[in-house]
């Protein structure tokens, strides 16, 4: 099991920089790897689950819009926590820093004391090799021979070679993919019909086979289980010499980088991997966004089988904290089978071995030419990474969902953002919080039900002559008839801009007045 954030800040190298938690549950964070960077973009170079250490160089001189969405890119990307050195490019740590990071529930850790970077990132490694080593009795002789010449460094081969020495039987490692990565100097293995095959699983979920060519016996078996968990960790400190990805996860891989642009490219990378979009269909792309806590890797086969019992044959590859998944889709103007199929996935899903560690499954618009399936894959993560900043509850969300969302995060910067909805909301923000009432929860009913003051009332619980009385206080604040079709757009649009803003649902907010 991966270690904690709280956990990881216990080691010797992260005390002595004398940490202090300023935002997140450090106790429930999962750290994947510690890594150190003092880039600004390093957001888009994650892949989840990281501990990012910086002196905030990387900030320094950047506007606090700016300094917000390194926050934000750090938090979509799945970053476990940020932890920042004060002293060298911040006597202390900005407030926007903070804001966001406490707002998206990330964890900031200040570093008070100066302590190379380095020795923190070699302490989590050995953190991780006592773990992986913990379950295994030290006195055992085949464990500890293996174990030995893992730690005096003298490589795969010679793991290979005492294994087979060990078996009494030729042994090879090969890749997810079936391909050779290395193999035992023992000769014989052509000749050998049994075998016995044990998986060798990385950090991330499997990374190949360990094959015995010789008949499957207790110390075979024995042999093989050890050599397995060897293996793994030689593979941990040289990761050159780990297995290549399977043909799927490549393409999906490379469609989240961006660098399968070519349609005769990506058709032939598909069908390579065994895909082909039937003729004349559409590929429809959902992202299955699982728990921090659940490797993305390890979750591919369960999404991959429960895909295919609701898609049929789909590609199915890791991304982050995402599953990706390439399926046969429909037009876009099918959007209620494609929202159907996407809650059925979720359904069969929750109800498989991932159950609660499914989070939400973001689907992206249905597209009719392989060209664009590159966006369709960045679409469908973009709708997960939107649904959150906007604090949406909904499990299932599809691109159309957050199109009004998107449309303001692209075109609008941060401080128009915000002069938008002040201008908008502000008198209704300000009354909520001076007089303890739900004029903006009130109004953002009322245009979610198409103005029927029925539903309205229905949908919060009250009156419709409370309803009347707040509906005749937020037009006075507001200046303006709610049901003026202009002011009915503008202020739609303002609610979204606030959900991004803020990350509150206002349907979310427990009732306060009742006035």
């Amino acid at each position: 099991m991966l270690p904690t954030v709280t956990e990881v800040l216990r080691l010797p190298a992260l005390r002595a920089a004398a940490p202090e938690v300023l935002t997140g549950d450090p106790d429930t964070a999962v750290v994947r790897w510690v890594h150190s960077s003092e880039v600004y973009e390093m957001g888009g170079l994650l892949a989840g689950g990281e501990l990012l250490l910086t002196t905030g160089l990387g900030l320094h001189g950047r506007t606090a819009q700016q300094v917000t969405d390194y926050v934000e890119q750090l938090a979509d990307a799945g970053c476990a926590g940020l932890a920042l050195e004060v002293g060298r490019s911040f006597a202390v740590v900005p407030h926007e820093l903070v804001q966001t990071a406490r707002r998206r529930g990330m964890v900031l850790v200040t570093l008070r004391e100066v302590v190379p970077f380095v020795r923190m990132v070699e302490d989590f490694h050995d953190l991780l090799l006592r773990r992986k080593l913990s379950w295994r009795r030290p006195a055992e002789p085949i464990w500890q021979e293996l174990l030995g010449l893992v730690l005096s460094g003298q490589g795969l081969a010679a793991v290979l070679n005492a294994s087979a020495r060990l078996a009494d039987c030729p042994v090879e490692l090969v890749d997810v993919d079936g391909r050779v990565v290395e193999r035992s100097r023992t000769p014989g293995l052509a000749g050998s019909a049994a075998r016995t095959v044990t998986e060798v699983r990385g950090a991330h979920g499997p990374v190949g086979r360990l094959v015995l060519h010789g008949r499957s016996t207790a110390q075979r078996t024995g042999v093989a289980e050890r050599a397995a968990v060897a293996v793994a960790l030689e593979l941990g400190r040289h990761p050159d010499l780990g297995s290549r990805p399977s043909l799927a996860q490549a393409v999906i891989t490379d469609l989240v980088a961006g660098v399968l642009v070519s349609q005769g490219d990506l058709q032939a990378r598909l069908s390579a991997a065994g895909w082909v979009a039937p003729a004349g269909s559409s590929v429809l792309v959902a992202a299955v966004e699982v728990d921090r806590r659940t490797p993305a890797s390890e979750a591919v086969p369960a999404v991959r089988e429960a895909a295919e019992a609701v898609l049929g044959r789909c590609l199915v590859g890791a991304a982050g904290s995402t599953v990706i998944v390439l399926a046969r889709g429909w037009p876009r103007s099918a959007q209620p089978r494609q929202r159907e199929a996407a809650e059925q996935l979720r359904t069969r899903l929750c109800a498989g071995p991932l159950g609660a560690a499914v989070r939400t499954i973001g689907a992206a618009d249905p597209v009719s030419d392989l060209a664009d399936v590159p966006e369709a894959v960045a679409r469908a993560r973009e709708v997960i990474t939107l649904s959150r900043r906007i604090g949406s509850r909904q499990p299932v969300v599809t691109a159309q969902d957050v199109a009004v969302h998107r449309l303001l995060a692209g075109g609008l910067d941060g401080a128009q953002l915000a002069s938008f909805v002040t201008g908008q909301l502000g008198p209704l923000v300000d009354h909520d919080a001076a007089h303890g009432t739900d004029l903006l929860r009130t109004l953002d009913a009322h245009l979610a039900t198409g103005l029927s003051k029925t539903r309205t009332a229905e949908s919060l619980g009250i009156r419709r002559q409370t309803l009347y009385a707040r509906l005749e206080r937020i037009e006075h604040l507001l200046g303006t008839p709610v049901e003026d079709p202009a002011q009915r757009t503008c202020l739609g649009l303002a609610l979204a801009a606030w959900r991004m803003r803020t990350g509150l649902d206002p349907q979310a907010v427990p009732g306060r007045s009742r006035g």
